[in-house]
């Protein structure tokens, strides 16, 4: 294994101290699947106080789990000492730890084979529960009992289905099996610590969720009823959530806020299904049912402030194609306030969308094409915002004597003149206009 030069630097000194040490965890991993490793994970039979004494540079890091970070010429390298675990009350951090000498007794610890394996020059690979073969096999499997390690950290349980959807790896039947005995313990699992893993899912293969739902349900129970609503359709040719699964493959390139809105846009299908005598099923409604179970979602992930404002409306107006219209543009972007961000947003999660239905389906394709060619041709030259208006508010001021809101509703209402007249987006004009509709103005606000 080629390893950095501050890495080597440590390990040497370890060594040269007496001190066993190996390179631990997804480094080793990834370096047997040919990936270059991001990270190196160095743990050591020193002891926290043994580690720190011998580099001049140090910081405690974690001192009760045994992780020191050794600065070495501005690199931060994190050394762990050889430890086992006690019980995990919290589902998430062991209640004691108790170091060891032994690097097997460490991996013995963690989750799955293809992350318990160790490596140092003089050793070279330690496997001791077979990670290497499961590399080989493109199988995630527990080390020990599968809910032992689920118990121990919940988290464990979605992290087995990241590590297979990264890798195209299937998931051993007997951690299988664990997680479907444990599942319910997620719910213990901050969802501060869920919402990336979902993301990586999302982002390597969303087709998995389609057999985690239940890992899922505490926040989002909407997708185990999607997985068992289906869309008797000419415009469909799945259920619901494999149609949702589906649209998430298009999202090129990968955007966690477009993911996430994909994720719930038809989740108000459900609810709102019908069938016709001959057969046909019809989700009237299915937006705006989309969009109050987005509002209660994104409360529940805790998600920035900017996502819990866009990801509902990017459901509630995702089958709505933007009318080729002056005023369908006036309307969202300064009526309802829309950013040009938003709006593009909203084009790529309704081509994720269309791109997900039947060739029939897929016909809608055209008309959001043309949609989206008439917003960029009429956007490039029309004022959007009063800062591209040729006139402020002290000029209005200046000129009409009006004050304060006054000022601001003649703004919008030049605004909106400028938007239909571009041509007229002139100091000259936009002044001749506000004095022309001085009494109007003048009436309206009275």
């Amino acid at each position: 294994m080629q390893v950095p030069e501050q890495v080597k630097t440590v390990m040497d000194r370890l060594t040269a101290a007496g001190h066993d040490c190996a390179l631990v965890g997804g480094c080793v991993r990834d370096w047997l699947l040919g990936i270059e490793p991001h990270d190196y994970d160095l743990a050591t039979a020193a002891r926290p106080e043994q580690v720190m004494a011998l580099f001049d540079h140090t910081i405690p890091t974690g001192l009760r789990h045994g992780t020191v970070t050794v600065l070495l010429d501005k690199t931060q390298v994190e050394v762990t000492t050889y430890r086992r675990e006690g019980t995990y009350s919290d589902n998430r951090h062991p209640d004691q730890v108790e170091f060891v000498e032994d690097v097997e007794q460490d991996l013995a610890r963690r989750d799955f084979t293809i992350n318990a394996m160790a490596w140092n020059p003089i050793r070279g690979l330690v496997d001791p529960f077979g990670g290497r073969q499961d590399l080989e096999k493109g199988l995630v499997r527990a080390v020990g009992d599968p809910v032992q390690r689920f118990e121990e950290d919940a988290l464990r349980m979605v992290r087995a289905w990241r590590f297979a959807a990264r890798l195209g790896f299937t998931l051993d039947p007997a951690t299988r099996r664990g997680i479907d005995r444990c599942q319910s313990r997620i719910a213990d699992v901050a969802v501060e610590r869920l919402v990336p893993e979902w993301l990586e899912i999302l982002r390597y293969d969303p087709g998995r969720v389609m057999d985690m739902t239940g890992l899922f349900a505490p926040w989002i129970p909407e997708l185990e009823f999607a997985r068992q609503t289906p869309q008797h359709s000419p415009y469909h040719y799945a259920g619901v959530l494999q149609h949702i699964l589906d649209s998430i493959r298009y999202l090129d390139p990968f955007d966690d806020i477009l993911a996430l809105a994909l994720l719930l846009h038809d989740l108000g299908k459900p609810e709102t299904r019908t069938t016709s005598a001959g057969g046909r099923d019809h989700f009237k409604g299915h937006p705006i049912a989309g969009q109050t179970i987005a509002l209660r979602v994104v409360e529940e992930l805790k998600l920035p402030s900017a996502w819990k404002k866009v990801i509902p409306q990017l459901v509630l107006h995702h089958d709505d194609i933007l009318p080729r219209s002056l005023e369908a543009i006036f309307r969202l972007r300064i009526t309802e306030g829309w950013s040009d961000e938003w709006v593009r947003m909203l084009f790529r999660v309704q081509y994720c969308d269309i791109m997900a239905h039947s060739s029939k389906g897929r016909q809608r394709l055209e008309r959001l094409k043309a949609s989206q060619a008439f917003y960029e041709e009429q956007t490039a030259s029309r004022p959007l915002s009063l800062k591209e208006l040729a006139i402020d508010g002290r000029d209005i001021m200046t000129y009409t004597g009006l004050r304060n809101r006054q000022i601001s509703q003649a703004l919008q209402a030049v605004l909106e003149y400028a938007w239909y007249h571009p041509e007229k987006n002139n100091r000259l004009d936009l002044l001749t206009f506000v004095l022309r509709s001085l009494p109007r103005l003048e009436g309206g606000m009275a």
